[in-house]
C-alpha cells in the first residue's frame, strides 16, 4: 500500500508544480450613482408625446391623465409652462413634482 501511495504522490507532484492555479478577480457589477441614474432617466417631451408614451413615462399617469394633459395640450396649443399641467384634473402638485426632472417642453 505504501509503494503504491508513495508512486502515485511522486507522479502527480511534478504536475502540481508545474502549473501553479490560476486565480482570476470576478468581475463585481456595480451600481450606478444617484446622478448616473439621473442622467440615464428618459425626458419626455409633453408638447409631442402620445397618450402612450405619457402614461409609461411619468409616475402616477395613467391612460386617462394622459389623455387630459394631450387634451389640454391641444386646447392650449402646446404647452408653455411645465406647472399649466397642474390644470389636468387629479393631477397635483406631489405627482407634478415628481415627475418635474422627467419632462422637457
Amino acid at each position: 500500500m505504501f509503494k503504491k501511495t508513495l508512486l502515485f504522490a511522486s507522479l502527480i507532484s511534478p504536475l502540481a508544480l508545474a502549473s501553479p492555479p490560476q486565480v482570476y478577480a470576478a468581475e463585481l457589477p456595480t451600481k450606478p450613482v444617484a446622478s448616473d441614474m439621473k442622467q440615464a432617466q428618459e425626458t419626455i417631451n409633453i408638447n409631442t408625446a402620445t397618450v402612450e408614451e405619457l402614461a409609461a413615462s411619468l409616475k402616477g399617469v395613467g391612460m386617462s391623465r394622459a389623455r387630459a394633459i394631450v387634451e389640454l395640450r391641444e386646447r392650449l396649443g402646446g404647452f408653455s409652462d411645465i406647472d399649466q399641467l397642474l390644470e389636468v384634473r387629479g393631477l397635483g402638485v406631489r405627482t407634478l413634482d415628481a415627475n418635474r426632472d422627467r419632462i422637457r417642453l
